[in-house]
């Protein structure tokens, strides 16, 4: 069967406007009104006139910038999406051409639209004139510039309101671009794409083997309506296209030759994800561990952990730019680069505990139908819970510029100890009567775990973990006290309270079993400095408790300590019950206010 050539999403259209407008100017016309469209709009960048006289501009200027940025939002608001072909006088056709710096207006046009659009700029000479033509797709929900919405009719931008919108553009599926026909038949998919499809839905459900081609993209989802027709995440999963989609390095480390390579046009993202697959799978080591009487793998990057970044990489990122998906293995460390901000109010500050905001919904539940992600909601929860267990470090999760995401998992030699340790892990039972449950997916126990086993941060409290949890100060404490009922594999708790005065709030640590278990480092006296700053009180109770030494030991400590961090004794003895240092920031505070 013949491959289609994959354009990704902006509709066809586009080209063939984008087409028509260029060899139009390049012929001389001079009439933007016969140029210009609902899907069109010609512009000069602003500050490009003086009077008569043509300014030579600035490759970075912010009113470009919010001129742009408007154009832009409402072609987002508008069916379908748009193209604004910049360095063009709207009034009398004339080519002035256009100065602005490509990566830097992609950049602003995303961070002045509340990082909700993100545009392809295409650069293209005209009779000696640079062009630049901005391919605007349809949002996925309304988007505001300068707090006022607008969108497309005829050859201009007209008010609307954001409920509107909501009720007519935005409604239902319609604002999801993957849901789309895309003009692809059935029976344009290659054989090999669609063995790839096959393989995949066949290992969750063996009854899918035996499905006609039609009959599986449909269950899929993959089809549009009751057609032939494929939508754009069919396409974009089964479509050849001439860009690859995935671009795989492995070194071995850090600037070291590249020993393997996966960047090839021609395929199926499906294929490329098969080429990409093997490569990191033979390439990423791993130890045999005996769990009772089970013999596992345990990899460096952990398996599930390793592809849910990629899929991830591929499946979040914005399919209207032709930037493949970057995933660079350097050792035992993996970072994945994908086109495209995040989406609506998701931020790395928040991406644990926030709801999945996919960009392409039809998309997403199709790769979970193939079980080629987790469920909704718990991707980046099993990363981090995953890495943690094996004695690496969480996840580094970064928005960058252009604008991108970028996932960094830096695995390690398997930490023997840690993993048994998570994987005997127990939290009580719902149920009374009824044996514990299993623990080590829990993401909130690792993140405390791995926390409390920091040499500088051995202590858990409200304050200190919820930007760590990504969650409010009252829901962290509720978190705590669930976590602190958890025991360990020889029935120990998992977490103990800090001995604090009544009124005050609540503190853990580490119980003694736990940090045997974990082998965990000696604390430091950062942690301590750390427990004053935040608490404005330290007792040798306290201390003991924390830093696990002796009560005489904590006395001496507390000594040196209040030496260094200039800690004012609550009494002049330093002795008796309830003694405790003061941080003396606070007590200049309370001296000057008596």
């Amino acid at each position: 069967m013949p491959d289609r050539a994959f354009t990704f999403l902006p509709p066809p259209s586009h080209d063939a406007e984008i087409e028509r407008v260029l060899n139009a100017l390049a012929a001389g016309s001079t009439n933007p009104g016969e140029l210009e469209t609902e899907g069109v709009d010609l512009k000069e960048e602003a500050s490009r006139r003086a009077g008569s006289e043509v300014l030579p501009g600035q490759p970075r200027d912010e009113r470009v910038a919010k001129q742009l940025a408007a154009e832009a939002a409402c072609f987002a608001n508008t069916r379908g999406g748009g193209v604004i072909i910049v360095g063009v006088d709207d009034r009398t056709g004339e080519l002035i051409g256009a100065v602005s710096d490509t990566d830097w207006l992609r950049t602003r046009l995303y961070q002045l639209t509340d990082s909700k659009v993100t545009v392809d700029i295409r650069e293209a000479e005209v009779k000696g004139s640079r062009l630049l033509v901005i391919v605007v797709p349809q949002a996925v929900e309304p988007v505001p510039f300068e707090r006022k919405y607008q969108h497309r009719r005829g050859a201009a931008c007209v008010p609307v309101t954001s409920t509107q919108l909501l009720q007519g553009l935005f409604a239902g599926v319609a604002a999801d671009p993957s849901h789309r026909e895309s003009g692809m038949k059935v029976d344009e998919t290659s054989d090999s794409a669609f063995r790839s499809l096959l393989r995949r839905a066949a290992v969750l459900d063996s009854r899918r083997s035996s499905l006609s081609r039609r009959d599986l993209l449909a269950r899929l989802g993959l089809l549009y309506g009751d057609t032939d027709s494929l939508n754009h995440a069919g396409e974009i999963l089964l479509g050849s296209r001439a860009f690859p989609a995935l671009d795989y390095t492995y070194r071995r480390v850090p600037g070291g030759p590249s020993l393997a390579r996966v960047c090839e046009g021609g395929l199926s993202l499906l294929e490329e994800l098969d080429l990409v697959e093997a490569e990191y799978t033979r390439r990423n080591p791993f130890r045999e561990l005996t769990l009772g009487l089970a013999v596992i793998r345990v990899h460096a990057i952990p398996e599930r952990t390793l592809r849910e970044a990629i899929l991830n990489g591929v499946c979040h990122r914005d399919w209207h730019q032709h930037e493949p998906t970057v995933v660079e293995h350097i050792g035992h460390e993996l970072r994945v680069t994908s086109p495209g901000g995040l989406m609506g109010d998701v931020s790395v500050d928040n991406i644990i505990t926030h709801p999945s905001l996919p960009r392409y919904r039809t998309l997403m539940n199709a790769v979970r139908q193939l079980g080629l992600v987790e469920q909704e909601g718990t991707g980046v929860d099993r990363m981090v819970a995953d890495l943690i267990r094996v004695g690496s470090e969480p996840p580094l999760i970064e928005a960058t510029e252009q604008p991108a995401v970028r996932v960094v998992l830096r695995g390690c030699p398997v930490d023997v100890g840690r993993f048994q340790f998570f994987a005997g892990l127990r939290m009580p039972s719902e149920d009374q009567g009824m044996p514990p449950e299993p623990a080590s997916d829990d993401v909130d126990a690792a993140l405390l775990v791995w926390r409390a086993m920091n040499p500088e941060t051995a202590f858990l409290t409200a304050h200190s973990c919820a930007p760590l949890l990504q969650r409010t100060p009252a829901d962290t404490t509720q978190v705590l006290r669930r976590v602190a009922s958890y025991r360990t594999a020889d029935d120990r708790p998992l977490l103990a309270r800090v001995p604090v005065p009544d009124g005050t709030p609540p503190a853990w640590h580490l119980s003694r079993g736990a940090r045997s278990g974990l082998r965990a480092p000696r604390v430091l006296p950062a942690t301590a400095t750390a427990w004053v700053r935040e608490r404005k009180r330290i007792s040798s109770a306290e201390y003991s408790a924390i830093a696990s030494v002796s009560q005489p030991t904590a006395n001496s400590h507390l000594r040196d300590l209040a030496k260094a961090e200039g800690l004012v004794p609550s009494r002049p003895s330093g002795r008796g019950p309830g003694f405790h240092y003061l941080y003396a920031e606070s007590t200049e505070r309370s001296d000057q206010q008596q």
